[in-house]
């Protein structure tokens, strides 16, 4: 058109701009906006407002604030519309501050907050876990006479969710219904979910078998966290006769809704079923990714089935799937405890050698493996590699070495592994020495022999006499060694 010398209009470039935001097309938007720019046809606030707000949609939330100082430049009016999605999409960033002072300018600006500028900012506030800061935007919100929706009640109640809080999120539903709000079917997912992560599974069916009654229908989110609920608290039964009621009433199953129903039946030992359901996502060309395969490798090893669970491994590069740090780890537990300490230090360094580092749990897995077979010195090595990555030997390692030392003696080459990752404590005495009072501990409760405290207490005043370490006074100092045994003794296996 402009070729033939008809100039569109701002409503055909807003149409044209509005169409390529809609479609994904942001960066020919921006293009088209400078063309804008550079013409006789200025762009004006709303075709701003479009290509903003699919910037911060798009991840590119620097430069539509470049785009928002432009506007000031240029004297183009920012209205609510443009501060909402620049505060929306700093606060999807957790740029808490810069989102923050973006609403302080909008003020100072004189223009008002709608509903949607507060329910951003409180859902922020409730993501960062700051329950107390999103109540104070409720409440400015209140008193700027901006009354809260369903949405706004829906992100505070989600943020109790999230912290385990069910007391409080229902205080807010019923805080919503008091006000004359009628809450929606996400209201109730929200509830259904946090109930279900608490593991009270009972409070979130009653939800659930709520929602016809109050005219509502159960989305895919209501039934997926009911599914999954079901599933953690072992009611594999009626788990399954509630996907059956999904398919039924034709909710769309998604591959959430699959990698649940998959994840809960290996996990409760319903191999069979799981891999019916795996063979069945398979041919329906479902995706199949690497956490699901490692989900029933998992399944197949804690079933002893080691055959089948090396197969399904090996067989993941013909499938272009590369195991990630978990699925080695579990590899390599099995392999331990199955005593093939040799193929599990192969399948380690393989490990890292395809460009997967082992984590914590991984070095943890190995040594507690070699510790428990009496090969110290291949756990010394190990632990030597990791301490100078940043990881340390965890509480299940902690008792495999009580157990052996107070079984098997002082082992030279495990006393080295200790003093590899034990540091010194606030009292200055070196750990090794409180974990040897723990083994003495666990030595003197097989024997009986005396109260499980007294030995330990007298070996610790000793140490500090032998090391030249004065203390205020006897009581206080067997006082604070009482104290460290009780908060440690649950590292002591009872046998």
């Amino acid at each position: 058109m402009r070729t033939r010398e008809i100039e569109p209009d701002v409503v055909m470039y807003g149409t044209i701009v509005n169409g390529l935001c809609r479609t994904g097309n942001t960066i020919r938007a921006v293009s088209l906006l400078r063309i804008m720019e550079e013409g006789s046809c200025k762009p004006n606030t709303m075709v701003y407002n479009t290509v903003i707000d699919s910037l911060c949609k798009d991840r590119m939330v620097d430069d539509a604030m470049k785009l928002f100082s432009k506007m000031n430049e240029q004297g183009i009016h920012r209205d609510v519309v443009t501060y909402n999605s620049l505060i929306h999409g700093l606060c999807n960033f957790g740029r808490w501050k810069e989102a923050t002072r973006m609403f302080r300018e909008m003020l100072d600006s004189g223009i008002a907050p709608n509903v949607h500028t507060y329910s951003v900012l409180l859902d922020a506030c409730t993501k960062e876990g700051k329950m107390k800061e999103a109540e104070g935007v409720l409440e400015v919100m209140i008193q700027r006479g901006v009354d809260p929706d369903v949405v706004t009640y829906n992100a505070l109640m989600d943020g109790y969710c999230l912290q385990g809080q069910m007391d409080e999120a229902i205080r807010v539903f019923n805080t919503m219904v008091d006000r004359g709000l009628h809450p929606d079917d996400f209201s109730y997912t929200i509830l259904i979910n946090g109930y279900c992560k608490k593991m009270k599974i009972d409070e979130a069916m009653h939800l659930f078998r709520a929602l016809p009654r109050r005219g509502l229908k159960p989305n895919n989110g209501t039934f997926n966290a009911m599914l999954w609920g079901l599933f953690q608290t072992g009611r594999c039964g009626a788990a399954q006769n509630l996907f059956n009621d999904m398919q039924a009433v034709g909710i769309n199953l998604n591959s959430q809704t699959y990698g649940i129903l998959f994840d809960g039946l290996c996990k409760n030992g319903h191999i069979s079923e799981a891999l019916s359901l795996f063979h069945m996502m398979e041919s329906n060309g479902l995706h199949l990714d690497i956490v699901k395969y490692s989900i029933l490798i998992d399944a197949f090893c804690k079933d002893k089935k080691l055959d089948i669970a090396r197969a399904i491994f090996s067989n993941l590069s013909s499938k272009r799937l590369q195991p990630n740090v978990k699925t080695y780890t579990m590899m390599i537990r099995v392999l331990c405890e199955e005593g093939l300490l040799h193929e599990a230090k192969e399948l380690f360094v393989k490990m890292e050698q395809s460009g997967c580092l082992p984590n914590d749990v991984t070095y943890n897995t190995i040594i507690r493996g070699f510790i428990g077979q009496h090969k110290c010195y291949v756990a010394l090595i190990l632990v030597e590699e990791m301490v100078p990555r940043g990881f340390s030997i965890d509480a299940s390692n902690s008792s495999v070495i009580i157990d052996i030392l107070s079984t098997k003696g002082q082992d030279p080459s495990l006393r080295e592994v200790i003093k590899k990752f034990m540091p010194k404590d606030s009292h200055g005495m070196h750990d090794i020495d409180m974990l040897y009072i723990l083994v003495l501990t666990k030595m003197t409760i097989r024997s009986s022999c005396m109260n499980p405290l007294i030995l330990p207490v007298r070996i610790v005043v000793k140490l500090g006499q032998d090391r030249g370490r004065k203390w205020k006074s006897k009581f206080e100092f067997k006082f604070q060694i009482r104290e460290m045994l009780c908060k440690k003794m649950h590292m002591v296996c009872l046998s």
